[in-house]
């Protein structure tokens, strides 16, 4: 008999639900934990369920007792039995009272063992995948991310250019148009005209490793990428490992999946050694000058674990910086619990970047999104100027 993957999921969370409303906080990140355990589960075992529900989904011992009551609840429901009506009004308890709202239907005890084939793939909507690190991801998980980086806005800020146009308020007088306007008066200034430098779309650099050490997370960044230059538009993407490869027609390419087909036929050192420095170094000496001549943002997508000399890579990285209006470098590894830039190539990178900013999960890269939306209005302090 097929299994409706989507029935399962939906009675599966409905304890999450009731255990909210009975008082006890779960939050997503939980309800996550609690789907993962039950898809290695025999969901006929009640006494395997309980114990790994009360593992995953609660963090209090006071949460015990609502939790027990209302896990007997679920499991009943779960099995068939009508929802409990209470004698009085008065003493209806949150998660009873509620019942009848939660659609639940019973899954048969012949299909249980068969549930946990469903449960991961169906147990991982956008919500569930935001705080999810991008190398604990499945091929399913990562196609959901893929499509949401797809879907989100970015816009990196505008910047005044050398251009003016009429403004009624602009905070330059316009002499020309004053004078023409002049002649409807017989050569009398009555209106004086003003005008104000148009707004142009900052450009976009991006620079992001593929090297080995990256290999969890680059293709889930190549999709920022493809989302930046087909949202966005100017986007200069190079990627780097042994040597700088400029990916910036591929990414061009309307379908994602195309496009990273694409750059991967392009790029020869995929998955290979990292020298950062000289990656830099080629950048800062070929396109420097080309790309970074107007105001550009530059987001640096790496690990910072660098095989080459760490002086140049601080050096190069410093140039950079100079040449940027702004150096954003995006870490995979900063998101991780306990870390800290003990590398030498990490700790030349977090002196010369202005924002240091993780880029494991979806949230990082919401993050990051809404950071670019704010820093084309100023130019940020350098370290050097603090000094």
């Amino acid at each position: 008999m097929p299994i409706d993957g989507t029935r399962v999921a939906g009675n599966l969370l409905v304890l999450p639900r009731l255990l909210r409303r009975a008082g006890v906080v779960v939050d997503a990140e939980r309800t996550r934990l609690y789907l993962r355990a039950l898809a290695e589960l025999d969901l006929a075992r009640e006494d395997d369920v309980r114990a790994a529900c009360r593992a995953s989904l609660l963090s209090r011992q006071a949460d015990l007792t609502p939790f027990e009551e209302t896990f007997d609840l679920f499991w009943s429901l779960l099995r068939g039995a009508a929802p409990p009506a209470p004698e009085k009004a008065e003493r209806k308890r949150p998660r009873e009272a509620d019942v009848a709202d939660v659609p639940l239907t019973p899954i048969p005890r012949s299909l249980a063992p068969h549930v946990t084939r469903t449960v991961r793939v169906i147990a991982s909507p956008v919500e569930l995948l935001r705080r999810i690190d991008f190398a604990a991801m499945s091929a399913d998980e990562r196609a959901a991310a893929a499509r949401f980086l797809e879907r989100l806005q970015w816009s990196p800020g505008l910047r005044p250019s050398r251009r003016f146009r009429p403004a009624r308020h602009g905070p330059r007088l316009d002499v020309r148009a004053t004078l023409r306007r002049s002649l409807r008066s017989h050569g009398e200034p009555a209106v004086l005209l003003r005008r104000s430098p148009r707004r142009k779309r900052r450009p976009l650099v991006i620079l992001c490793d593929v090297s080995g050490s990256m290999e969890a997370y680059t293709r889930l960044l190549l999709h920022m990428s493809h989302a930046l230059a087909r949202g966005w538009g100017r986007v200069e993407a190079f990627t780097f490992g042994t040597r700088l490869t400029r990916i910036t027609r591929q990414l061009r390419e309307r379908r994602p999946d195309a496009a990273l087909a694409r750059v991967s036929r392009a790029v020869a050192d995929w998955s290979g050694g990292t020298r950062i420095g000289d990656a830099l170094h080629e950048f800062n000496l070929r396109w420097s000058r080309r790309v970074l001549g107007r105001g550009a943002i530059v987001l640096l997508v790496s690990d910072g674990w660098e095989r080459g000399d760490p002086q140049r890579l601080a050096s190069e990285a410093a140039r950079l910086q100079r040449a940027a209006y702004r150096l954003v470098w995006l870490d995979p590894l900063s998101g991780t619990r306990g870390y800290s830039p003990d590398a030498r190539g990490a700790r030349a990178l977090v002196a010369h970047a202005d924002d240091h900013l993780a880029a494991n999960t979806l949230d990082g890269l919401t993050a990051i999104a809404a950071l670019l939306g704010r820093i084309g209005h100023g130019r940020p302090v350098r370290r050097a100027e603090r000094a």
